[in-house]
């Protein structure tokens, strides 16, 4: 097959991925109520706007041990970037919340958290395609959709928060997820490479929901 099939099919693999995914996760991401009365939907979202400023640090954290591990210069040159925005995503968050009267410090995230970003960082040996399938594709796009909600439901009850995630922070979760296709289009290029990164994706999308069923329990709880 020559390089122009090979990368219209690695395209085409990338396409259906994405609705495989997006089929996926259709009304599981429990974390946010969009019928919860207003004030119970303000403190489901304060709750993800602490989780927020655990997984945004996390998120610098296995970038950065990651890098090391990507050999693939084209792929590779795009994740400080990444790393810089995480780091940006962490320090704006943690500002709003002290600004809201809040201690961010003071969380403590659920055991489920801190094992998926444990997981994470010992993946940093794997292969670029099933790592980058695993977090810049199935992760990122799952937090574009996510942030997508989180603005929406946000804009009557907080809506400086909204604008934070709307203008400053979900424009690089779009360029994040973009990485994770690049990565995928480039690498996933026969049957058994696709095999493999439908598979992370996969193992990736089961953990994330795991974790979301853990956090939205805390939150009821008022945890």
């Amino acid at each position: 097959m020559s390089d122009a099939r090979l990368a219209q099919a690695a395209r085409g693999f990338v396409g259906a991925l994405a609705e495989e995914n997006a089929g996926f996760w259709r009304d599981r991401d429990v974390r946010l109520d969009p019928n919860a009365p207003p004030a119970l939907r303000l403190e489901q979202i304060r709750y993800r706007m602490r989780q927020g400023v655990y997984n945004e640090l996390r998120s610098v954290e296995l970038i950065a041990a990651w890098i090391p591990h990507v050999p693939e210069r084209e792929i590779r040159e795009l994740l400080p970037g990444q790393l810089d925005d995480e780091h940006r995503h962490y320090r704006l968050l943690r500002a709003r919340l002290v600004a809201l009267g809040e201690d961010p410090d003071g969380y403590r995230p659920l055991s489920e958290w801190e094992a998926l970003f444990d997981w994470l960082c010992a993946c940093r040996t794997r292969p670029t395609l099933e790592k980058l399938a695993m977090f810049q594709f199935a992760g990122e796009t799952q937090s574009c959709e996510g942030f997508e909600t989180l603005i929406a439901l946000a804009r009557d009850v907080d809506p400086e928060s909204a604008e934070l995630y709307r203008a400053e922070i979900l424009p690089d979760e779009y360029r994040h997820a973009a990485i994770g296709r690049k990565a995928l289009t480039l690498l996933a290029d026969t049957p058994a490479l696709q095999a493999r990164a439908r598979a992370a994706c996969r193992e990736m999308n089961d953990r994330i929901f795991a974790a979301y069923r853990a956090h939205r329990a805390r939150a009821d709880r008022g945890a």
